[in-house]
């Protein structure tokens, strides 16, 4: 690097006369400053000197002063008249040194004065009127307060000064006067002798006390020595009186010390000769310094301009270059890329390659070491690391034995080539080829003429031609075997040069001759110069995709168990038959099919049977339609028919021989099966006109046609749909009755038929909707039992029975048991025996209290599982009645074995009893055969006296009904029960009640 120019050099006499005036500079500024330091402290010695004479002389003169205060309250005493004032001022003067006289002055005129001795001549003094103090006693006398004035010359004599106190007296009326004036004459030499001034010359200070006269302003002087300080001296002041005195002290022989500023101006002399001569030696070793620099630095710009060569040189190496010796530690690192490094490069100097490096990379760089230590140098050698930041990356090493010294340890210059891009490209090359040959698609590479110059793997698979046949071949010839609507074989490539690229679905030959769908895609590969080089051609065998879909379709649109058309492909048909009946003004039938009891073919026989069933019926169905018709499965076990251009009578003559046909048995293994149809129908374009619609109305129909007894067909009817409406209408505000609070619960007492007493009660459920108003239970229920909203509305009702009980029982009010009616629904239900316990004990009501009352339908529909719930609810303390007997299907074998405790009458046979024979007998059988199996019976519907006599002649136990009471909410039921418990019996209620 190129060197400065070096600085001017001074002469070594001229640079020494600099530094010596420099020094000398220095010196006389720091002997100025002691110097003024000692002034300055000698200053303050004689000011605290002069202080302490001047507070001496204030003492005295305060001390003089002070008997005037002594002098006024006398004149006060007296009233202006101080009798015998020479003994008191005798016997006052030697509390008071320095003073010469005191006196009084009325009027301003001295009258009495002490001592009288010497001081004769101050008698009629008029101090007011004299020229040298009348002035400043008229100034005492306007201000009121104590003067001194003076130095004067006293009226007996001598130099002095006089203090004087103004006093005034109060007048009978109370105003003030001047009376005089009280004074005190003090002799000033015997004052300063106080003060011992005259000490201060011996001391060797010149001193003088001056002060400011306040009638000129002119300065006069007190006392001085002799000669007077002059203007530089010291001054401090003492306040006296109306003015103040001053003091100023100057030493005798002047401020410092002559020897001592001369020894001071020696020594820095001495200080900038010696600095001097030290700079002489240093600008002659400087001198010999830059000789020794200016060789330093001409060899150093050789040795620099050398390690940038070297450093350009290997600055342009873009790898890591290690100095690495025989052992494997690291040397020196240089590089470009730190992140090529696997630690910081200051990290690794000193390390070994070994705790470094991973132990195959370690291993393979001591190998090349070993290498270049034998032969002088390596390469091809290669390592992979993990470096943070970059992944996986790959090193080629080589490696040069470096020139040492005899007997010093080898070292080796490494470079470490980053090839991780060479590594990859490589590898994606590698993975290209593998692509290619293991790609599922057939690819055919074909040069710009078409003929086939590569094909892989797939193609040979899918069209069967070995790379030996088909390279050389026309690609038109092996790709494209014929024509079809919606391509030209010939268009194609024609169309490559245009487009650069094409794909759609084509036909392909195989080489046995066999023609196969295929995906085509064609692209064209061109140059720098966009000419066509080469085209690349990639299809796939869609044989089994387009199986597939067909099957996918027919999936979509066909039921897999019959394959009768679906829904949605019913739905297609059915708008298009609509639009053409719309069109032709004609009608169009739509019957819906549902099997009766199906449900019991599968419970008894497996669903594989009544799989085979379903089949069977479809066969059927289908055998009974014309060719325009469409069957379709629904699923389960209802089906759909579609009859366009069909009157309602044809509709009618198809579903009768629907019903018959489908009545006769069927043969399905060793079972001989038969069933029957419930169908409802719906005609377009009388009961709408859309498939929706119709769909709607004929399932409508068909559950009209099942109420009314199954095998049978109906048509849709207006009152039909508005019954339907309602019950749509009634299950949607069902669903937020329980949690809206719209139920409550009536109670109907059942009354003892021998003592007329109140033995229980049945708990009646009633809905009042907002906007609906009272809806009968006969209309509800049903919904909720079909909904499956029953299961929680009558746990509903059994909690809210049993709690009404418990607390009707802690009143002791007259009632033995609580009747709930259970559904079929809710008596099938598993955890009903679970769910009676767990009410039963939260309300702490005894389950003997409980009677649960059951239909013969729930108990007869699967006996064997009824039997189980029973003695399940038995075990439990629950007591079972079955309501309405006598309507169903009872069957007497299983009810002498069912756990009952009571059978109910229905009303219907008790209502005609005084009018029908057959209501009467039919009762007391009922009665008769209660009695025999130990059960107790209840009379439903009692209202008149003539049927509760028939019922108590034939042994009945119970009944309820209006003559007792009608059903009543549960605080006018809570009433009722209170007057029977206060005797007040009624037995009948009217109806009102």
């Amino acid at each position: 690097m190129p060197t400065l120019p070096p600085l001017p050099l001074f002469r070594p006499l001229t640079a020494s006369l600099a530094v010596f005036v420099l020094a000398a500079a220095c010196a006389g500024a720091l002997v100025w400053t002691l110097e003024r330091q000692d002034r300055t402290q000698q200053r303050t010695q004689v000011a605290d000197m002069a202080g302490d004479h001047v507070q001496t002389l204030q003492r005295a003169i305060g001390l003089a002063l002070s008997a005037n205060n002594a002098l006024v309250a006398l004149v006060r005493q007296g009233q202006g008249t101080v009798s015998q004032f020479e003994e008191i001022g005798k016997q006052m003067l030697p509390f008071y040194p320095g003073i010469a006289a005191i006196g009084l002055s009325p009027g301003g005129v001295v009258r009495q004065v002490v001592p009288r001795q010497g001081n004769e001549n101050s008698i009629g003094f008029d101090q007011l009127n004299d020229p040298r103090q009348g002035r400043e006693s008229a100034r005492a006398r306007e201000s009121g307060q104590l003067t001194l004035a003076g130095p004067m010359e006293l009226v007996q004599g001598g130099l002095g000064v006089v203090g004087r106190q103004p006093v005034y007296l109060d007048d009978a009326q109370g105003h003030r006067s001047f009376w005089g004036f009280t004074y005190v004459t003090i002799r000033l030499p015997e004052v300063l002798a106080a003060a011992r001034l005259p000490q201060l010359t011996e001391r060797g200070y010149h001193y003088r006390l001056w002060r400011v006269r306040p009638d000129n302003g002119e300065e006069q002087t007190i006392a001085a020595s002799v000669p007077a300080p002059g203007q530089d001296a010291v001054s401090r002041s003492l306040a006296l009186p109306n003015g103040q005195w001053t003091l100023s002290l100057a030493p005798t022989k002047g401020w410092g010390s002559t020897g001592v500023l001369a020894s001071r101006c020696a020594m820095g002399l001495l200080f900038a000769l010696l600095m001097a001569y030290l700079a002489r030696l240093l600008f002659a070793l400087k001198a010999h310094e830059r000789g020794l620099a200016d060789q330093v630095a001409q060899r150093t710009s050789e040795i620099q301009a050398t390690q940038q060569q070297l450093r350009a040189t290997i600055d342009a190496i873009p790898d890591p270059l290690f100095e690495i010796d025989q052992d494997g530690r690291y040397c020196s690192v240089h590089t470009q890329r730190p992140e090529l490094l696997p630690e910081p490069g200051d990290t690794l100097i000193g390390r070994n390659v070994a705790d470094v490096l991973p132990a195959l990379a370690a291993i393979a760089v001591m190998d090349v070491l070993q290498e270049a230590q034998v032969q002088g140098w390596s390469t091809g050698r290669q390592i992979m690391l993990v470096l943070p930041g970059l992944g996986t990356t790959w090193f080629e090493l080589s490696a040069a034995r470096k020139s040492t010294p005899p007997g010093a340890t080898p070292r080796f210059i490494v470079l470490s080539r980053d090839i991780s891009e060479r590594k990859r490209s490589q590898e994606q090359l590698h993975l290209t080829a593998q692509v290619f040959d293991q790609s599922s698609e057939a690819i055919v590479i074909a040069d710009a003429s078409h003929t086939i110059v590569r094909i892989n793997r797939a193609f040979t698979r899918i069209t069967g031609y070995d790379e030996a046949r088909a390279v050389g071949q026309s690609l038109r010839l092996l790709t494209v075997a014929e024509s079809t609507h919606n391509i030209d074989a010939e268009l194609v490539y024609t169309r490559l040069a245009k487009d650069g690229h094409w794909e759609g679905e084509a036909w392909g030959r195989r080489n046995d001759g066999s023609a196969y769908p295929q995906w085509l895609s064609v692209s064209s590969v061109r140059d720098g110069n966009g000419a066509i080089t080469h085209s690349i051609t990639l299809f796939r065998d869609i044989t089994q995709q387009r199986e597939a879909q067909d099957r996918i379709q027919r999936l979509a649109h066909f039921d897999p168990l019959t394959h009768l058309p679906n829904r949605a492909l019913l739905a297609e048909r059915a708008q298009r038959h609509v639009a053409d009946e719309q069109t032709r003004s004609g009608t169009l039938a739509m019957l819906f099919v549902d099997l009766d009891h199906f449900k019991n073919v599968n419970d008894s026989l497996g669903h594989r049977i009544g799989d085979i069933l379903l089949v069977a019926v479809a066969r059927r169905l289908e055998s009974l339609l014309r060719p325009q018709d469409t069957a379709s499965r629904l699923g389960g076990d209802e089906f759909l028919l579609l009859l366009p251009a069909t009157t309602a009578a044809q509709a009618a003559e198809v579903a009768t021989q629907l019903l018959a046909a489908i009545a006769q048995p069927f043969q399905i293994d060793a079972y001989e099966l038969t069933t029957t149809l419930s169908v409802g129908i719906a005609m377009y374009p009388a009961d709408g006109d859309s498939f929706d619609t119709l769909y709607q109305r004929a399932d409508a129909a068909m559950y009209r046609a099942k109420q009314s007894g199954r095998n049978r067909y109906g048509f849709f009817t207006a009152d039909l749909e508005a019954r339907t409406a309602r019950a749509l209408q009634i299950e949607n505000a069902l669903r937020r009755a329980l949690e809206r609070n719209q139920f409550t619960l009536h109670y109907q007492p059942q009354v003892s038929l021998d003592t007329r007493q109140v033995v229980g009660a049945e708990a009646l459920l009633r809905w009042h909707h907002p906007d609906l108003g009272m809806v009968s239970p006969a209309e509800f229920i049903p919904v909720a039992e079909s909904s499956g909203m029953i299961v929680a509305i009558g746990e509903w009702v059994l909690h809210t029975a049993v709690h009404d009980a418990k607390r009707w029982l802690d009143m002791q009010l007259p009632l033995r048991a609580v009747s709930v009616n259970l559904s079929a629904v809710q008596f099938r239900h598993p955890q009903l025996p679970e769910m009676v316990t767990r009410i039963l004990q939260l309300a702490g009501l005894p389950a003997r209290r409980l009677e649960l009352e059951l239909t013969e339908g729930a108990a007869v529909d699967d006996p064997a599982a009824a039997l189980a719930m029973m003695d399940q609810l038995h075990d439990r303390g629950v007591r079972l009645s079955m309501d309405d007997f006598g309507t169903g299907y009872s069957s007497l074998s299983y009810l002498k074995r069912f756990q009952i405790y009571k059978l109910k009458i229905d009303q219907s046979f008790v209502r005609d009893l005084d009018d029908d024979a057959n209501d009467r007998a039919i009762v007391s059988a009922i009665i008769r055969m209660a009695q025999a199996l130990g059960m107790q019976t209840t009379a439903e519907g009692v209202e008149t006296d003539g049927q509760l006599e028939f019922l108590r002649e034939q042994g009945c136990d119970e009944g309820q009904g209006y003559l007792f009471s009608r059903p009543l909410p549960a605080a006018a039921f809570e009433a009722y029960l209170r007057e029977h418990l206060n005797g007040e019996t009624h037995h009948r209620v009217p109806p009102g009640g």
